[in-house]
């Protein structure tokens, strides 16, 4: 064998090496492929069921939304601010352009900073421009409720579900009845106030008829209780009654004291006649 051909019968020793190494290794990638594309059917069968639940989830979802917002009407949200706090009147940068009319009523929602909402009410729009409106009350505002709105971002609603409009006039009647109870009482304490004073005036009055006082007049003409109490006379009356008592108590001091002096001058003037030197008897007969 000359050299080409020991030549020729290495390269064929080597491709047939190279062949079967290769051929090894296709059908190696090939079943990794196969495994692949088993493995992907399987995945992309669980994929495409999972979507399928997830579309439905979806248009469930989407449905139950689009139910719950066919209650609430159109929706904006707009920058509010009070204009004029004893109306309740509020601006709002949304008008007509908004699709916003004049006389239409709308719900005001206050926003917080943790996404949550207040509902203030049902309002009226009073004047509707391109791109600004405002807006008042549909109850009767109280001062109290108005201190309590912040401007700011407010969301408001065509519709309102009637579960919160009902509780809403629930509370204003509530509200309502409270202000009159409210104010009968404030009337009641009013006239009590009233009773109170005219009777402290009374007995102030009374006080100063007794112990005198600048409630009574002070015309000479009238008599000393009635310009100076009755307390003030009657103890003149009675210091004037003790004098007279002490007085009659001294005179009789005195009458006891002059019968006393009489009473012990008739009994010395005994004594000194019994002393006398007595006539005789037959003188006393001749007497007799």
């Amino acid at each position: 064998m000359n050299v080409w051909g020991k030549v020729l019968a290495f390269l064929v020793i080597v491709a047939a090496a190279l062949s079967t190494y290769f051929t090894a290794k296709l059908i190696q990638v090939r079943n990794s492929w196969t495994k692949k594309s088993q493995t992907f059917v399987k995945s992309y069968e669980a994929d495409e069921k999972q979507l399928r639940d997830l579309q439905a989830q979806f248009l469930k979802v989407q449905t139950d939304t689009e139910t719950a917002l066919r209650s609430w009407g159109r929706t904006w949200a707009a920058d509010t601010q009070v204009a004029i706090p004893a109306e309740g009147r509020l601006a709002i940068v949304a008008g007509t352009g908004q699709g916003l009319v004049e006389k239409q009523v709308i719900h005001g929602f206050e926003l917080q900073q943790d996404g949550s909402s207040i509902y203030r009410g049902p309002f009226l729009v009073a004047t509707a421009q391109a791109d600004r409106s405002t807006v008042v009350p549909t109850w009767r505002v109280r001062p109290q409720d108005v201190v309590n709105w912040k401007g700011g971002q407010w969301r408001w609603r065509g519709l309102v579900p009637t579960a919160y409009t009902d509780r809403f006039d629930d509370q204003l009647l509530a509200f309502a009845k409270g202000d009159e109870t409210l104010g009968d009482r404030r009337a009641a304490v009013a006239i009590q106030d009233r009773l109170i004073a005219e009777a402290e005036r009374q007995l102030k009055f009374r006080v100063a008829e007794l112990v005198g006082g600048d409630e009574l007049p002070k015309d000479e003409a009238l008599t000393a209780e009635f310009r100076e109490g009755l307390v003030k006379p009657i103890e003149e009356t009675e210091d004037s009654r003790n004098a007279v008592l002490l007085e009659i108590a001294e005179l009789r001091a005195q009458v006891r004291a002059r019968r006393d002096a009489v009473e012990r001058l008739q009994a010395e003037n005994l004594q000194l006649t019994q002393r006398l030197p007595q006539p005789p008897a037959a003188a006393v007969s001749r007497r007799d």
